[in-house]
């Protein structure tokens, strides 16, 4: 009878479809992949029919697999809605992966904000690059991200696009580019260059334009570090490119001076919300992409 199974079971069901392999399943669930294949099992008996066909190394949903997960859709909407619905905030529990420049420079205030509405919560960072963050949303590593890149376009993902942010040139306060603004990208030919770690989009989309319009550079050196290159860049190691939120403080204080190219040599970057097409929007998460996107509704990708 129905009183027997456990909600459970239907989640793990869901997480079976979705990743079509019991290992990768039983690991994103924490549990031994034996429990996964005996819940599967238990559900497939108590129903008296088979919910999957294995097809080479994954697992494809029988047409009764197909009816069956609409049910555990519905099963555990319902179960997670009366688990908000009843909760104190004490079992609220987020991953979240960002950037180090969105990390130290843009979400504090947010994540304060959210920290007033649920004090008791268990919130984790995961600080990584764009390209990480987006494969472990993909996977459900992640519960939300927050990136700072061009227009994040999946179909397997939602996105939001927070904010344009801007992205300028420093340099020490002798450089004789101190202060000009507009001017051409071809004048930075033979610059020595303190860059971001290989990776970075913002690092990859000035590469691309100087190399397309054949500008030679120095790199001196590449970190994954803001604050250091910064420090470099103080000491008149060379110029870096970097977003300007990152910059602000010490441009305020004049210990370092920036430039600008025009404005269409570079594409535009957002800081972006990510999170997975499918994923369950609990209500604390909710909060949180208000909070942050404002009245903007979730992006599709498509």
């Amino acid at each position: 009878m129905i009183h027997n199974l456990d909600i459970q079971y239907f989640i793990t069901f869901r997480e079976v479809a979705r990743c079509q392999n019991l290992t990768r399943a039983a690991e994103k669930l924490g549990y031994a992949q034996p429990t996964v294949s005996v819940q599967i099992q238990r559900l497939e008996n108590h129903f008296g029919v088979k919910l999957f066909e294995r097809s080479s190394k994954r697992l494809k949903l029988t047409a009764s697999g197909v009816q069956m997960l609409a049910y555990a859709d519905q099963i555990a909407q319902g179960y997670h809605q009366a688990k908000e619905t009843f909760s104190t905030g004490s079992n609220v529990s987020l991953a979240i992966g960002t950037t180090e420049t969105l990390a130290a420079f843009f979400l504090p205030p947010y994540f304060q904000a959210f920290r007033n509405r649920y004090p008791q919560a268990n919130v984790v960072f995961f600080p990584t690059s764009d390209h990480e963050i987006i494969r472990k949303i993909k996977s459900n590593e992640l519960d939300i991200g927050f990136v700072l890149d061009m227009p994040v376009t999946d179909p397997e993902l939602s996105s939001i696009s927070v904010r344009n942010e801007e992205l300028i040139f420093i340099c020490s306060k002798d450089h004789p580019l101190h202060g000009r603004s507009d001017m051409s990208i071809r004048e930075l030919e033979n610059s020595p260059f303190i860059l971001t770690e290989r990776g970075c989009c913002y690092r990859s989309a000035l590469e691309r334009s100087m190399n397309d319009k054949g500008i030679s550079y120095q790199v001196v050196s590449e970190m994954g570090s803001l604050e250091g290159i910064k420090q470099c860049v103080l000491y008149g190691m060379g110029i870096a490119m970097i977003p300007k939120i990152a910059a602000n403080d010490m441009l305020i204080k004049e210990q370092l001076s920036a430039f600008s190219v025009r404005e269409d040599t570079l594409a535009s970057f957002y800081t972006q919300i990510i999170i997975h097409k499918n994923k369950h929007i609990s209500a604390p998460l909710r909060y949180l992409i208000d909070l942050i996107g404002g009245s903007s509704s979730l992006d599709t990708g498509s």
